[in-house]
């Protein structure tokens, strides 16, 4: 039904889908076989099977061998990570035909072969790149449902092949008289978004509401929304957003972060921060990306009081969100860019104890701006304490900048 010949093995970019998104779409408790009684017994050579194929960088064989001993055990046979770790490595390695061996391995298993066991081999082979064996295995399924179907699509988007998610929509449903829901018709959205085929994603919306008696969720209009905003169609952006409101749903994180980054784009970062209280005060809790969109934003109109005062905020009791290392990059960056040297030597320090070095270009900068300040000993201090955390063929490179700034 669904085979079709590709050209094996490549794996080109992809319009990344997560693959939380896809365990959360694909997973049901139902889907894991109950422990066996004597699972106890070999619990610590299972871990050490999957710590050896953590360590294994080079040797495919010795990787799939561990793999093999160790996947009939029922600890490992519910352990996503021990799967996807085996295969990723090996991908990595350009062992396919390893990758297919581990996985066809696990046909003639004696556990049980759920639903979920046959859409974690799909995805397994979609994240190798090996579509043909993705859609192969969605072909030999006896019982084909919305959930194995919606894996199928997501391999298919996963590896960029946009044509294979068109047909499979239109020829799988009349082949096998599924009714694709809300899940899979949010999957086509995302490949006519990827295909920048905007007009296609929006009319399909449309007509899951008035011809397919579905309602799309938050996560359809979400597709969209972000959509327009990485291409900078803010006049579409807002009229569905509009109609968003309309529908009577609820925003989640996505659809937050989506109109905070809209917001600052336009350099309306007071209002983006509005929406941030917003989303707080309706118990939607903000990531990092949040907070850091919005630092950003008031750094690139040299408004650092306001950019610190959100840094503050994501330390704060009540919306705790730790800040990473592009939120202190964000702000040493700019605050050498428009010279306030002194708190970026602050906020470098800062960065510097929890062993984040800024890029090379704002150090540089820093210790220009410190010396030309007559801070030169302050300057010596702060690169003396960086070079305590550089690795691999970092010392080199930084040792070609130092040797050119003004520090003897």
């Amino acid at each position: 039904m669904a085979a079709i010949v590709l050209r094996n093995h490549q794996r080109p970019n992809y319009h990344h889908v997560t693959r939380n998104l896809l365990l959360r779409m694909f997973s049901s408790p139902s889907q894991s076989p109950s422990p066996s009684p004597s699972s106890d017994t070999t619990t610590t050579p299972y871990r050490l099977a999957k710590s050896s194929i953590r360590k294994e960088s080079a040797d495919a064989e010795k990787i799939a061998e561990i793999f093999l001993k160790s996947s009939n055990h029922p600890r490992s046979y519910r352990d996503r990570s021990f799967f996807h770790i085996s295969v990723q490595k090996l991908a990595k390695l350009k062992r396919f035909d390893l990758v297919e061996q581990i996985l066809e391995h696990q046909r003639n298993t004696n556990l049980l072969k759920t639903e979920g066991f046959w859409i974690r081999i799909i995805m397994l082979y979609s994240e190798a790149g090996m579509l043909d064996q993705a859609i192969r295995t969605f072909d030999q399924l006896e019982q084909k449902s919305e959930k194995s179907f919606c894996a199928l699509l997501s391999a298919c988007l996963e590896n960029r092949r946009f044509d294979l998610i068109h047909q499979y929509f239109e020829s799988v449903p009349s082949n096998t008289g599924l009714s694709p829901g809300i899940v899979a018709h949010n999957l086509v959205m995302r490949a006519f978004c990827a295909e920048k085929s905007f007009d296609s994603a929006r009319a399909l919306l449309k007509k899951m509401e008035t011809h397919k008696g579905l309602k799309p969720d938050v996560a359809s209009y979400n597709v969209l929304l972000t959509a327009y905003l990485r291409n900078r169609q803010e006049d579409k952006f807002d009229e569905l957003y509009k109609d968003f409101t309309k529908k009577g749903l609820e925003p989640n994180l996505v659809t937050y972060n989506a109109r905070i980054t809209r917001l600052v784009k336009n350099k309306e970062c007071v209002r983006a921060k509005k929406i941030l209280d917003e989303m707080i005060s309706k118990g939607v809790k903000p990531n990092v990306n949040s907070f850091n969109t919005i630092i950003e934003g008031f750094c690139k109109i040299a408004d650092f009081d306001s950019a610190k005062a959100i840094f503050d905020k994501m330390r704060s009791e009540d919306d705790f969100v730790s800040p990473n290392s592009d939120s202190y990059v964000t702000l040493i960056t700019h605050l050498v860019q428009e010279g306030e040297f002194e708190s970026a030597l602050d906020m470098c320090k800062a960065s510097l104890e929890k062993k984040w070095v800024p890029p090379f270009s704002s150090m540089k900068g820093l210790v220009n701006g410190l010396v030309k300040h007559s801070k030169v000993n302050e300057a010596k201090e702060i690169v003396e304490n960086m070079k305590k955390y550089l690795r691999g063929s970092a010392p080199d490179n930084w040792a070609k900048i130092e040797g050119l700034l003004p520090l003897q």
